[in-house]
Formats: structure tokens, sequence, C-alpha cells
């Protein structure tokens, strides 16, 4: 299966485009549509549960300031034909076991399941991750029972690496290296510019 890549780039990567998508780092008027999307009974049943309100602010704000530490956090991503909300995703600075690690993370409204976008949005992270941020590895974590989302990590280039706890609850752990980078994907490379 061909996988998409990032189209567009902006240098501070604040904003992209994929085939299907456009994605715009998470912002305060954004709230309400992530709010919607954490209390979604289907996308909570695969993050371990709804979030109330004052999580999902918290969290805002938490994007915020990892956005300002680090160069690169959660985007909004949107349909770019209807404009439609689709999901969130990004990357993320995590304490897992004692370590510090760099994770890639994904949520797809349930209305948009079975599309492949999960898929065409960690391969756009993946691509940002070790071509433009050229970071040497990533994590990616899930729940051991969420496999389509096991099946979107091992399609872009992750491979099980132990189980883990997180938030209190059973993960499998998944890593990928920059290295395998080239061996995995036959997808055009990032450029830049904005989408």
């Amino acid at each position: 299966m061909s996988v998409s890549t990032v189209d567009a780039c902006t240098s501070a990567v604040d904003a992209f485009t994929t085939r299907r998508l456009s994605a715009e780092r998470v912002r305060e008027g954004h709230f309400e549509l992530l709010v919607g999307l954490f209390q979604d009974p289907r996308v909570a049943a695969t993050l371990g549960g709804p979030i109330t309100v004052i999580e999902a602010k918290d969290r805002l704000e938490e994007n915020d300031r990892h956005w300002n530490v680090n160069g690169f956090g959660f985007w909004v991503f949107h349909d770019k034909r209807s404009g439609d909300f689709v999901g969130r995703g990004g990357l993320r600075r995590v304490r897992i076991e004692g370590a510090f690690e760099t994770e890639i993370a994904y949520a797809v409204a349930s209305d948009y399941w079975d599309r492949g976008l999960a898929t065409e949005m960690a391969d756009a992270m993946v691509d940002i991750a070790f071509r433009k941020l050229d970071l040497a590895d990533l994590v990616a974590f899930t729940l051991p029972t969420n496999m389509a989302s096991r099946r979107v990590m091992e399609k872009v280039g992750f491979r099980y690496e132990r189980d883990i706890q997180h938030a209190g609850l059973p993960h499998v752990l998944y890593r990928r290296t920059s290295e395998s980078r080239r061996y995995t994907t036959a997808t055009p490379r990032a450029s830049a510019g904005k989408p």
C-alpha cells in the first residue's frame, strides 16, 4: 500500500498538506473540535476513555508550551476538499518508563475511520520528524486491543518493541528509527512552502 507524504511544509512546520489533508498547528480556536473528538465514545475507547473539558483545556495549554520549547507539537487535520475536521495528530516529547522519547500520536474522528487517513497523517508526521526535524527515532504506543492503530504504525514502518504501562493502563510500544526511513517508503519528499 502506498501512503501519502507531505506535499508542502513551512520551515517552522506550523502547517503542511498531504494528498487529501491540510494540517495546521493546534490553537485555542480549535478547542471545541478537540473536545468533540475526545468525547466521542468510539474515539475515547481507543485512547483509554473520554476526557473532561478541563482536561482538554489543560492539554491545549500544554501543547502550546510544548511547541514553544520543542518547535513541534500537535496539528489539526481537515479534509482539503470539504474543509471538514477529520482529526488531530502530532509529535510530542513524553516520558516512558523514566526515559524521554518523541511520540507520534494521531486520533481520527470516527466518521472518518476506515479511509486510510490515520496512515496518511502518520506518514506525513514521520516525514517531518526525520527529514525536517532531523530526529533520530520515534515511538508510538496504544492499547493492546487497538488493532487499527497498530496496523497504522506498522504501515508507516514502526515495529513492536515491548509492552509498557502508560497512564495506568497497559500499552504496546512501537519504535521507528530514521535509518529505516529510506527502506519503507517510496513516496515523494517534503518540499518547503505554505500549503
